[in-house]
């Protein structure tokens, strides 16, 4: 049994590496394919860069070469042996600076501004003898002067020597360009592939992000409801055509059949919470709340039940937009400071066949969260509760602000919203525990732009919600009134949003 049970374990032990394995690899894929213009620009400039460089800082370097032969008295194998030995001589004979000082006295010279090799041909009586310079016409200089003075300085090591030119450059041209030039686009290319390889591990190591839900299930507690695909942006002329709502004639019908599941697992989950007033949040902006709020709510109530759509965002109401909205209307801080009633700020959705009442955020201010848990927001959303079967409130994000923690104590539920490879697991557990600190029931997530569905032609991909940048600075915001108000076409939509003729 015991060993049964460590096989159990290891097996275990082993599946969860395999995982960690599976996910690493998929997280430096997923950054592979958002990072791989950025990888690209910078190999290229890295390649051009070094190119440049080199091309600026080089030097040319011209080598004269002559190849000898030795001749001595006493035949044959005395010409090979002495050569090898004049070879081998050679460096010590140069190092000593008698060559060189009788070459510079040679040329008329202080020094001599190049540098001399020799090499001995294996088994023959030849050598060869090369001379680099930067000067072509001096390296040539150079080495006529090496061969007819080198046997005179040797001489008093090896005898009497002659030696005679078997071959040779003449004055030489740069061969080296090519090469060095070549070299610089390999080293460029090793420096900018290194650089990608450190941007990648950043990436993946630093930003931690989400991207699957099977990694989100297994780092929060609480309820999958589904996903939302991910839908590739493409700007259109006509306004009503480009906003993400299922009331878009033109919305990919994967998003459509994904609202509709979202649909009826909430009214599901929130039927067994006996619970009406649902809040709608996430951890950061731009993760979409405010698309999946206004989505949710209309095919609520194109399921036949009457529904209140409020946005209670007072820092950056965007429900306005997403509903193609134009006109001004009081927003729930003018309610709450008793500027209007509570009837007078709703106004009727017109959309056929639907009980819907929509409470737009008015201007952007501040001072207004600061009233969201007060009693008198208590008694708005009893008021709201008896005049709807749903209401759905579009909060400010719960990691980033209190204000959804505030609101949380008088909503009966949360749906919080996710969006794919965009948050911090930090920031997500981080709202989640804003929200369960005040006690309310969260129903579930829903992971938005789920790139792993095909989400169809039409669509917004990047166009989820709002930048982080408007809720950087408290006091600083702009309306979200960005789309032109739906046209009225005369025609009649199914539960879906889907036009049908009549």
């Amino acid at each position: 049994m015991s060993e049964n049970r460590e096989v159990t374990e290891n097996e275990k032990t082993d599946a969860i590496e395999k995982i960690d394995i599976m996910n690493l690899v998929a997280d430096f894929l997923n950054a592979l394919r958002k990072l791989w213009p950025i990888m690209l620009i910078v190999l290229v400039v890295c390649t051009v860069r070094s190119y440049f460089a080199t091309s600026v800082s080089y030097t040319p370097q011209y080598v004269a070469s002559a190849t000898v032969s030795v001749t001595v008295p006493g035949g044959s194998y005395s010409n090979i042996e002495s050569a090898q030995e004049m070879a081998e001589v050679f460096p010590y004979v140069l190092t000593s600076g008698v060559l060189r000082d009788v070459i510079a006295d040679d040329l008329g010279l202080d020094y001599v501004p190049g540098s001399i090799s020799v090499q001995a041909e294996s088994g023959m009586n030849m050598m060869t003898i090369s001379v680099s310079s930067d000067d072509p016409q001096m390296a040539y200089n150079i080495l006529t002067s090496v061969i007819e003075n080198y046997p005179e300085v040797a001489a008093y090591i090896f005898g009497q020597t002659s030696l005679q030119i078997l071959d040779e450059t003449g004055i030489p041209s740069d061969t080296q360009k090519e090469v060095v030039i070549r070299g610089s686009y390999r080293r460029g290319f090793v420096q900018g592939a290194v650089i990608d390889a450190v941007i990648l591990c950043l990436y993946v190591f630093l930003k931690q992000t989400v991207h699957s839900k099977e990694k989100l299930n297994r780092r929060i507690n609480i309820k999958d409801l589904g996903s939302l695909p991910y839908i590739k942006q493409k700007k259109r002329k006509k306004s009503e055509y480009n906003n993400l709502n299922i009331l878009n004639e033109r919305i990919s019908p994967a998003y459509e059949e994904a609202i509709r599941r979202l649909r009826i697992r909430v009214m599901r989950e929130s039927d067994r919470e006996e619970g009406t007033v649902i809040m709608v949040t996430s951890s950061i902006p731009g993760e979409g709340k405010t698309t999946v709020a206004v989505n949710l709510a209309l095919a609520i109530a194109k399921q036949g039940k009457s529904v209140i759509l409020a946005d209670f965002d007072t820092r950056n109401p965007s429900v306005a937009g997403i509903m193609n909205e134009t006109k001004k209307h009081p927003g729930i801080g003018a309610v709450l400071r008793d500027k209007v009633t509570l009837t007078q700020s709703l106004c009727v959705a017109d959309i056929p066949d639907t009980d819907m009442l929509i409470l737009y955020g008015g201007k952007p201010n501040a001072e207004d969260a600061s009233l969201l848990g007060s009693k008198r927001m208590e008694n708005i959303l009893n008021a709201m509760r008896k005049r709807a079967d749903y209401v759905i409130l579009d909060t400010a994000p719960a990691e980033l602000l209190a204000d959804a923690s505030l609101l949380a104590k008088y909503v009966d539920s949360a749906l919080y919203v996710v969006r794919s490879d965009y948050t911090k697991l930090s920031k997500i557990r981080n709202g989640i525990e804003a929200l369960t600190s005040r006690d309310v029931e969260i129903l579930g997530y829903v992971f938005n732009g789920d790139t792993s569905h095909k989400g169809g032609r039409y669509g917004y991909g990047y166009g989820y919600g709002y930048g982080y940048s408007r809720y950087g600075r408290y006091g600083r915001y702009s309306s979200y009134s960005r789309y032109g108000k739906l046209k009225d076409t005369g025609k009649r939509q199914d539960e879906y949003g889907r036009v049908i003729k009549e």
